[in-house]
């Protein structure tokens, strides 16, 4: 095995709908932000992400993580977050990494990053993977403290409430996996599961599509600082609604996109004044910040301005949904 960076891609979980309780499973987190494997060789730190790029001149703060290592060499497997009011969030995360490897890091300031490890695959000469999970974790937790820009990942012995805390919290959900397990490289195993909680956002919605005279679809997005971001179209969920709610955009109709940058779409469709917002729920954010698995819920009294993807008010803090 080559133990470098860009060969070798992290393990995947695969996705399961409901959580539960299980002496054979201990249970984490799921963060919602970019998996990262850290190589640490002396006072040598390199970073990778999950698509074998190197990310390492990114993100300059993790520069000294081998600080809080006590080994001489090794992987860890983890995850890369931004936090915004204390929690993880995507779209800040995606802010951060927008541009060149030189542009993301100069806004290290701005917006610090925090590496949470969960796992070692490597250490001092050692492949660890074949060891079981539980052992992978007692190393890890021997060898790699906190620091400024690290927290490990806090492991916990039942999911259902696990999953209720993160539900609460409005987190992205929780990964149960195996205790006495191999790490697989590369590999999609059901060892670890991935358990999600579905998550709201207000929205400004900013076009639609019909079909057979049927509302089909609508385009919705939400303000980042002053300009409306295209978020994806929802296409379910209209029920009962879909007469009252078609009628309404066919009285805001405009010529132009309000979306900035204007969304590439070969459809046909109407574009209307951003001034109905509306509150969906989602899976997930995707790579390229689009709502995934998107479900219309109801329309909502509230100005445009309060569909936010990053609070910038004291009154947004307190009231809007954002993703996470």
């Amino acid at each position: 095995m080559d133990w470098t960076p860009g060969r070798i891609k992290p393990m995947e979980p695969y996705p399961h709908q409901e959580p539960f309780d299980s002496e054979k499973h201990l249970f984490e987190i799921k963060w919602d932000g970019m998996r990262l494997l850290a190589f640490i060789r002396g006072q040598e730190v390199r970073l990778q992400n999950r698509s074998l790029i190197e990310r390492t001149n990114s993100f300059p703060e993790l520069k000294d993580i081998h600080q809080y290592f006590q080994g001489k060499e090794g992987i860890i497997d983890g995850e890369l977050v931004a936090l915004d009011n204390g929690k993880p969030s995507f779209p800040l995360l995606m802010k951060r990494c927008s541009g060149s490897n030189a542009t993301a890091a100069s806004k290290a300031s701005q917006i610090p990053v925090i590496f949470i490890p969960f796992d070692l695959l490597y250490l001092n000469g050692k492949e660890l993977t074949k060891k079981p999970l539980t052992e992978r974790k007692a190393l890890l937790m021997d060898n790699f403290s906190k620091g400024p820009f690290i927290i490990p990942s806090p492991v916990f012995e039942e999911g259902i409430s696990l999953f209720e805390k993160v539900k609460s919290q409005e987190l992205e959900g929780i990964v149960a996996k195996s205790k006495n397990t191999p790490y697989l490289i590369g590999k999609k195993s059901r060892y670890w599961l991935k358990i999600k909680n579905r998550r709201k956002q207000a929205v400004v919605i900013g076009g639609y599509v019909v079909s057979s005279g049927q509302l089909s679809s609508i385009l919705v997005g939400a303000y980042w600082e002053e300009e409306l971001i295209y978020l994806g179209r929802v296409g379910t969920g209209f029920g009962k609604m879909e007469r009252e709610l078609l009628s309404l955009l066919s009285q805001l109709k405009r010529s132009i996109p309000s979306f900035d940058p204007q969304p590439k779409l070969k459809i046909d469709l109407h574009w209307v004044e951003p001034l109905l917002t509306a509150e969906i729920e989602f899976q997930e954010w995707t790579p390229d910040l689009k709502l995934r698995q998107p479900v219309f819920i109801r329309l909502l009294e509230k100005e445009p301005s309060f569909c936010r993807l990053l609070a910038g008010s004291k009154e947004n803090n307190n009231h809007a949904e954002k993703p996470q």
